[in-house]
Order: C-alpha cells, then sequence, then structure tokens
C-alpha cells in the first residue's frame, strides 16, 4: 500500500473506516435452521418471540426455543399424516398441530412431546386457529366441518359446524367470533361462539376465498380472493371497500393492534392497507415472484413476504425500504412473526425450519463490530502518525555544494534525538519504514 499526498492522513483512515462499516450492515440476522425430515409446511411463532412450533411432512411436530443456539427442538411428536398446519398461543404455553388423517393434537409448554389431548376427525385437517391466550382453538376439515375446542377440555368438541364444501381458511378472534370461508366460494360469518348452530350471514362473489383475517372485536373481516380483489367486510356483512391487486391473492396477513394488512399475490405485487373507512394504501412493492407468504408484526413496524423462488424479504413499516433479504433456495410455504417484528420463522421445501432474530443479531454484530473499529482505529492511528513523521523529519536544504538532506533520528532505548545531513542524491538516504498491526503490514513509506 502506498500513500498518496492528496487526502490528508486522518481523511484516509476515516474512508478505511467507513469501508470497515459498510461490510457489516444488510446481513440475514439468522440465528439458527434446523433440518426436518421432508418438507415443511408451516410454522407458527409465539408474539413473545420465545417458542416456535412447526410441521413437516415427515409426520412430525417440532417444539423450539428460540434461545436455542443450534436449533435443536425442545422435543417433537410423531403424527400419523403430514402436518400442514400448526398454532400457539401469544405466550407459548399451549400449542396446536394437525395432520392430513385427520388429528388435531393439543399440547402444553410443561409436558414435552406428548398432547394433554387429540382430537380425529374423519378427514384432513385443512385450517386451525387458536385464540391469543390458548383457551380455545377451532379446526377445519376437508368436509366442511368445523370443530371448537377447549384447552382445558378432553379433546371433545364444545360445539360444532358446517360449510359447504371444504373449509379453505378460518379465522377465530379473541372474543371467540368465527368466520370460514369454503372451497367452493363464499364467507361464513358465525358470530360467538358456542352460541350459534350455524352461520348468521354469508358473503359470496364469483370467486373462492384463500386468505381471511378478521379483527380482534371482529368488527371488520379482511378476505383475499381467487380473483386477485382484497375485500373488506364489516361485522355486519356489508362490503366496505374492496381493491385489485393483479394476481390471485396468494398471502394475507392482519395487525390486529394497528389495523394495518399486507397483502400479496401471484402476480408478485405486495401491498400495505391501512383499514380505516375502506383500506387505505400506505405503500406496495412489486417483488421478482409470486408470492407465497407474509407476515406483519403487531405493533406493524416490520413487514416479511416469501416468493417462489424461495426469497424471504423484511421490509419497513411502509414497504419503502429492504431491510435484510435470505435466499432459502426453495419455496417458502409459511411465515410467522413475534409481536415486535424481531423474531421471524419460515418453513419451505428444504426441510429446514429457520429463525431469525434481530436483536441477538445485533448484539453479536455489535460486538464484531467494535472490535473491528478498535482495529481500524489502531491502523488508522499508526498511518496518520507515520504519515505525519514522513512530513516532519525531511527536509532539503540546496547549498552551493548542491543539496543537503536533513534527517531527525530518535533513539527509543536512550530517550534521546539527534539531527543527521546528508548531502548528494535522495537515495543516498533512503530509509524505509513498515506498520503492522496483529502481524499484518498495512503500510510502506519511503522517506
Amino acid at each position: 500500500m502506498s500513500l498518496g499526498t492528496d487526502l490528508s492522513a486522518w481523511g484516509q483512515a476515516g474512508t478505511v473506516m467507513l469501508l470497515a462499516l459498510a461490510v457489516t450492515t444488510g446481513s440475514a440476522p439468522l440465528a439458527w435452521s434446523y433440518k426436518c425430515g421432508n418438507y415443511s409446511w408451516a410454522v407458527a411463532v409465539s408474539s413473545d418471540g420465545r417458542h416456535v412450533i412447526a410441521g413437516s411432512d415427515d409426520m412430525h411436530a417440532y417444539f423450539f426455543s428460540a434461545d436455542s443456539a443450534e436449533g435443536k427442538p425442545l422435543w417433537s411428536y410423531m403424527a400419523s399424516g403430514y402436518v400442514r398446519h400448526v398454532a400457539i398461543s401469544s405466550n407459548g404455553t399451549y400449542a396446536a398441530a394437525s395432520d392430513t388423517d385427520g388429528n388435531i393434537f393439543f399440547f402444553r409448554l410443561g409436558v414435552l412431546g406428548h398432547p394433554i389431548w387429540s382430537f380425529r376427525a374423519d378427514s384432513p385437517i385443512d385450517a386451525l386457529a387458536m385464540t391469543q391466550d390458548g383457551d380455545y382453538l377451532v379446526g377445519g376439515d376437508r368436509k366442511g366441518r368445523v370443530y371448537l375446542f377447549s384447552a382445558e377440555g378432553t379433546g371433545q368438541p364444545l360445539w360444532q359446524g358446517e360449510v359447504p364444501g371444504g373449509v379453505f381458511a378460518l379465522s377465530f378472534s379473541q372474543s371467540r367470533v368465527l368466520a370460514v370461508t369454503s372451497s367452493r366460494g363464499g364467507l361464513y360469518f358465525f358470530g360467538e361462539l358456542p352460541f350459534r348452530s350455524g352461520y348468521i350471514w354469508i358473503f359470496q362473489e364469483y370467486t373462492s376465498f384463500p386468505q381471511l383475517a378478521m379483527s380482534d372485536d371482529a368488527s371488520y373481516i379482511i378476505t383475499g380472493g381467487s380473483d386477485g380483489y382484497v375485500y373488506l367486510l364489516w361485522r355486519s356483512g356489508d362490503l366496505a371497500d374492496r381493491r385489485r391487486l393483479g394476481g390471485a391473492v396468494s398471502a394475507l396477513s392482519l395487525s390486529r393492534a394497528t389495523g394495518r394488512a399486507v397483502v400479496g399475490s401471484t402476480n408478485g405485487n405486495a401491498s400495505l392497507y391501512a383499514i380505516q373507512d375502506g383500506l387505505a394504501t400506505i405503500g406496495s412493492v412489486a417483488t421478482h415472484g409470486p408470492l407465497t407468504s407474509a407476515s406483519i408484526s403487531e405493533n406493524g413496524e416490520r413487514v416479511s413476504v416469501a416468493t417462489l423462488d424461495g426469497v424471504i424479504s423484511m421490509f419497513s413499516q411502509s414497504l419503502a425500504a429492504t431491510l435484510w433479504t435470505f435466499n432459502t433456495g426453495a419455496v417458502v410455504h409459511s411465515l410467522s412473526m413475534s409481536s415486535d417484528g424481531l423474531v421471524v420463522a419460515a418453513a419451505g421445501d428444504t426441510g429446514n425450519i429457520y429463525l431469525f432474530e434481530e436483536e441477538a443479531h445485533a448484539k453479536k454484530n455489535g460486538v464484531a463490530l467494535g472490535i473491528a473499529l478498535v482495529s481500524v482505529a489502531v491502523a488508522a492511528f499508526a498511518v496518520a502518525y507515520f504519515v505525519w513523521r514522513r512530513r516532519t523529519i525531511l527536509w532539503k536544504t540546496k547549498t552551493g555544494a548542491g543539496k543537503t538532506y536533513h534527517y531527525r533520528h530518535h533513539d527509543h532505548s536512550r530517550g534521546t534525538s539527534s539531527h543527521e545531513a546528508f548531502n548528494g542524491r535522495r537515495s543516498s538516504v533512503r530509509r524505509i519504514c513498515c506498520v503492522s498491526v496483529h502481524d499484518h503490514a498495512i503500510a510502506r513509506l519511503d522517506v
């Protein structure tokens, strides 16, 4: 490395420090990943970000602690079919999983690896939802039957309803209000359970509704249609608004605390809406492929989407800035995040369960960055010091006999200094100084 004279020594040192900072930003905060024995279809993170449940086509449900350094599950449970749907309470005390053999398994945190009860339907379970406190669970099967369970029960349904066709999606609020969509089309509103034996109203268009979410007080419902429209309905069943995304709606997530929803489609569009008197667009982004999953944090500050090529992208609250991306290399079927958006889990066709944790990543990077900056600062000081030495200890004068070079010599062992003068060509006083940090040469100065 040769030092020019156009930049000051500290200017060069500052450039080195900025380059070091640039290298440390923008990476995905992957905390760990766990490889299942087959495709992974479902994942759910508790609101506090401390626990994760996932399901796989290896016919296992897996339960993790987010704090696990290596991503090893606390326990796993073998089902009798592919585990395609999971749910978890806000604090991780309760969790549930369902399989394609018609089973629903209900777990409690203190009982490792064994359900406290189970239920078997006579067709695959295609939808599962739990209240935030975990006290109630709802499941829907391929024949259109809907079941309500209590956490403290024995696995026998408290209530049972039915919709035509199979259950496509369902949403269950904390106030125990249920909405269900059917594979034959139509959105069915059942009201508060278990006090109703059938649905109160039905909303129909010439389409099906694969995506569904509802506010905690059930004052509004948002649903995504295969026709490419997003529909907002009031609790009364009246249509409040609808917006066209283009392409079938393939992903939807609602922040119940902020009233914001992120919606994605098969044409690669993702839009963020504020739910007020209608759907007010906050921001939108065009991705490079069909969206397969989306999630928004409860505080509305993080939005994550996944595309068909396996790329997960994390955005700011308005979709204006990409915070990080991660390529899994295969389809991501499910995304879930904590209420603050700092913990994100993903599951897909690689069979891996991925956990991203921004806070832990920031702490880890902060330590590494601190060490790097100390090293860079030492190097910068050394460079500046020797450039300063170069400019102050060597000068030349002209006499009748020719050029005279003056050199100040420091004897650190004796603590003395002296001056020497050399006549003749500059090459006769060529001195070389090398600066090293941690045994790596970073500068060579000719004086």
